[in-house]
């Protein structure tokens, strides 16, 4: 039986022929998302939710760079528990990589992510600030993509306070 054995692959075949292999790409894609936002003055936390408008890849193959990834661009309006904070708006654009080339599964694919965007609540006015952190396609698709992820937000101005972790949770879908 040994002898019989084949070679077993993860990766997909040079060409191919299975639907999880073959590349392709989506443009304007509509997310709805879940957020948690913890912010190091304990003004918070904050949880909400929000829209996304993302461009998305896919390309299980031996070529260079990552398989999977989005470009987008989202807002959400988030709440806290503690009185009188009103309502935050959180709005930025970045994007998410995967780590590996050639995954060829459409599940559990580990990414890393950067934004830019800013903060703004009626108290305090708009912040810019840059996030980063890792995260995870929990299934990655061209009909549908369910992806977590947790950064380390750091806003430009005053990061000893507004500095903290930002979870989302994201459902993207195609409409055609």
């Amino acid at each position: 039986m040994t002898a019989c054995a084949a070679v077993a692959r993860a990766e997909c075949p040079s060409t191919p022929d299975d639907a999880l292999c073959r590349p392709w790409t989506a443009i304007l894609l509509p997310t709805a998302y879940a957020t948690y936002y913890a912010p190091n003055n304990g003004s918070g936390p904050w949880f909400g939710g929000g829209l996304e408008v993302s461009s998305v890849w896919s390309d299980n193959s031996p070529a260079f760079g990552p398989s999977q990834g989005k470009l987008r661009f989202d807002v959400g309006a988030l709440a806290s528990g503690t009185m009188g904070t009103g309502t935050m708006v959180m709005y930025r654009g970045g994007a998410q990589v995967s780590f590996e080339r050639n995954a060829s599964r459409p599940w559990l694919i580990p990414y890393f992510d950067a934004d830019i965007g800013g903060l703004w609540t009626s108290a305090t006015g708009s912040r810019a600030f840059v996030d980063g952190g890792l995260g995870v396609y929990l299934w990655h698709k061209r009909g549908l993509i369910v992806d977590l992820e947790v950064d380390g937000l750091l806003p430009f101005s005053h990061p000893a306070d507004l500095g903290g972790a930002h979870t989302q949770l994201a459902l993207s879908f195609a409409l055609w």
